[in-house]
């Protein structure tokens, strides 16, 4: 009877300390980073909010998926914004009076220009134009009313488009023919607003490869040719200053200069303001509260990011980043206090990042990067912008010397041009000889857009310090289709060379660009074994009864998991394979009172072995109702109730209150 009473004593007290304690909510909030990354940051367009905090559209080439993001003031936040299809490409941003995003892009699944906004609560998405394959190279603005103009490419017709929202609809017009210049030679459309909500756009013309302008004046659109010195116009970029004049930065592919426009006095002034190097893509510009202008570009050449901006009376030049090749897809904005701030891809890295102007240097941060089970072993990631074809019966070759004893992946700098035939990629001992591996891919697979390509190969091994030779060939190449392997000069990786074959092998000579490498990355694999599984079940109850077991564990390689089971000294079993995290249920049942441990190991798919996994089971004669059970269970994960409990009553094990 005292037990009963000391029972419903301690029963009362369980519920008076469970109802007392309060309930903490739990935080629900979005952090900056994302795990299953890879090859993230392309087509970066940046936009400051009214706190100069950034926000930046880009395009997740892995996934295909649009991404924004934003510094809230303690750290980037993420967010998917469309994954429908492959979408994302092509993308710009524009903020609104209430600091909310509109971003335009390109659907290059359904071949269509669409637009989103945030409205304070969730994404809208909208396709603008679907007739024909349009939406490339596009570009947006927001007028005084908030609403969104945007300019792009008709592919098909080689239009430039222009469209934009009045309220109630979207107007589409055609601003001008024959302009854009293909997917693989791509190039981009800048578009402004001025005080009148009139837009005004730069772009190139594909026949005569021009620098345009064009702009509405309220009834026609007017279009102007701003530079036809050779090839220029290529990667333009507009802004206005405060008399709503237009200011262009811009390529020549001619010389492969940096180039700058501006309209004054009705007549259009050019000036090169960079010709050291191979300068032909990704131009952004922006004015500063004097109207000066500022602008960040790529350096093939180095394979770094640059910076540019007018004194008053001189170009001022400075290397941003130069690590690999860095400064792709670059986007441009100056702060209240006329600082910059530049959003980019790091092409070698395959991450998106942010550099900020800090009185005399640039503060870098990396937002997004690759996340690699498999660690890079050897790479050269430099780019001088140039590169070699593979024809057919004439392969190209990089040797390497690996830190690594398994070779797990390859991937090159390169790119397809119309349509040959299928790429292979063999890894050799020695050039000529047998291939230790082979992959091919299809055309489909390989991209028209300059990227690096992943070739996931059977894993070998490999010996550590010994040359061996990358060799790559293709099938069906003619005049124009063949596939292009980008390369570096004056020898960026030290513990290799690139070959060319013509009727035999010989090291890779190209007049003015001594010691060549192609770029290319090798990947190793460093396997992280499983964490100790977690085992959950009842502590207690008794012979001939089954029992569930919930086991779980995680693998740092996201590998599936194979579980060795161990319930008493001579019952054992194994299960599996199941996904890393996954809860597996188990049923067991002993047949004998006694005392035991659960023990259970994971192992992954590369051997890799955890730790034991353990569980104290009491299998016994058990007199007590089963709420006896929620209340062990409950002084066993709160211990420090027990000394109480254990003063007042004087007993060495709670157990005994129940008779167990």
């Amino acid at each position: 009877m005292k037990k009963k009473i000391i029972g419903i004593f301690i029963y009362l007290l369980f519920l008076t300390i469970l109802f007392h304690f309060p309930v903490t909510p739990v935080e629900n909030k979005m952090i900056n980073l994302d795990y299953k990354n890879d090859d993230i940051g392309w087509y970066t367009s940046l936009a400051l909010d009214s706190n100069d905090n950034p926000h930046i559209s880009y395009y997740d080439y892995k996934n295909g998926d649009l991404k924004y993001c934003f510094w809230n003031g303690n750290y980037w936040e993420i967010q998917v914004v469309d994954s429908n299809g492959d979408v994302g490409r092509y993308t710009s941003i524009a903020l609104d009076s209430n600091n909310y995003a509109h971003i335009s892009y390109y659907d290059h699944s359904n071949g269509d220009l669409k637009y989103c906004y945030w409205n304070g609560y969730y994404w809208n998405i909208t396709t603008v134009d679907e007739i024909g394959k349009v939406g490339l190279f596009n570009c947006i603005a927001l007028d005084n009313y908030d609403y969104p103009h945007i300019s792009y490419v008709d592919y098909d017709n080689i239009f430039l488009k222009y469209a934009f929202w009045n309220g109630n609809e979207w107007i589409i017009e055609t601003v001008d023919e024959n302009v854009g210049l293909g997917e693989y030679y791509s190039d981009t459309t800048s578009i402004a607003i001025d005080d009148s909500n009139n837009p005004h756009i730069s772009y190139c013309n594909r026949e005569n490869r021009d620098l345009k302008y064009a702009y509405f004046d309220g009834f026609s659109w007017n279009k102007n040719i701003v530079d036809r010195t050779g090839e220029v116009g290529q990667y333009s970029s507009l802004a206005l200053d405060s008399k709503n004049k237009p200011h262009i930065s811009y390529a020549s592919w001619s010389n492969f200069d940096l180039k700058y426009a501006y309209l004054s006095d009705e007549k259009w002034y050019t000036e090169t303001i960079d010709h050291e190097g191979d300068i032909r893509k990704w131009t952004s510009i922006d004015l500063d509260s004097n109207n000066m202008p500022h602008i960040s570009y790529y350096d093939y050449t180095e394979g770094s990011l640059r910076y540019s901006f007018f004194t008053g009376s001189d170009w001022e030049i400075e290397t941003v980043e130069n690590e690999g090749s860095t400064g792709c897809f670059n986007s441009i904005c100056l702060t209240s206090d006329d600082k910059a701030v530049i959003s980019y891809y790091d092409w070698g890295n395959k991450a998106l990042k942010y550099a900020s102007s800090i009185e005399s240097y640039w503060l870098i941060n990396t937002i997004e990067i690759d996340s690699y089970t498999d660690f890079v072993d050897q790479q050269q990631i430099y780019c001088s912008g140039y590169s070699w074809p593979i024809n057919e019966g004439k392969p190209v070759a990089q040797s390497f010397t690996s830190n690594s004893s398994l070779l797990t992946m390859i991937e090159l700098m390169i790119v397809k041009i119309l349509e040959p035939g299928d790429f292979s990629v063999s890894i050799r001992e020695k050039i000529d000889g047998e291939d230790l591996v082979k992959i091919s891919l299809q055309p489909e697979e390989i991209n028209m857009d300059l990227s690096w390509k992943t070739f996931d190969i059977t894993d070998i091994n490999i010996t550590l310090g010994q040359k061996y030779y990358i060799v790559c060939s293709s099938e069906d190449t003619g005049s124009n289709d063949m596939y292009y392997w980008y390369f570096g000069h004056n020898d960026p990786y030290i513990n290799g060379e690139a070959w060319v074959y013509n009727n035999k092998w010989e090291v890779f000579q190209y007049p003015g660009f001594p010691d060549i490498d192609m770029g290319f990355k090798t990947f190793g694999f460093i396997n992280e074994i499983p964490s100790t599984p977690i085992i959950d079940g009842p502590s207690y109850g008794k012979p001939n009864v089954e029992y569930d077991y919930n086991i779980t564990a995680y693998d740092g390689n996201n590998d599936e998991l194979l579980y060795e089971i161990e319930w008493s000294q001579f019952d054992n079993e194994s299960i599996g394979p199941y996904p890393s995290r996954e809860i597996i249920t188990v049923k067991h049942m002993w047949m004998e009172q006694g005392n035991y441990t659960i023990r259970v190991k994971a192992i992954d798919t590369h051997g890799g072995h955890s730790d034991w996994g353990t569980l104290d089971v009491s299998m016994t004669k058990v007199k007590a109702a089963c709420i006896n059970f929620f209340i062990i269970r409950f002084l066993e994960n709160h211990p420090h109730l027990f000394p109480l409990l254990r003063q007042i009553l004087r007993l060495k094990d709670i157990r005994l209150i129940f008779d167990l």
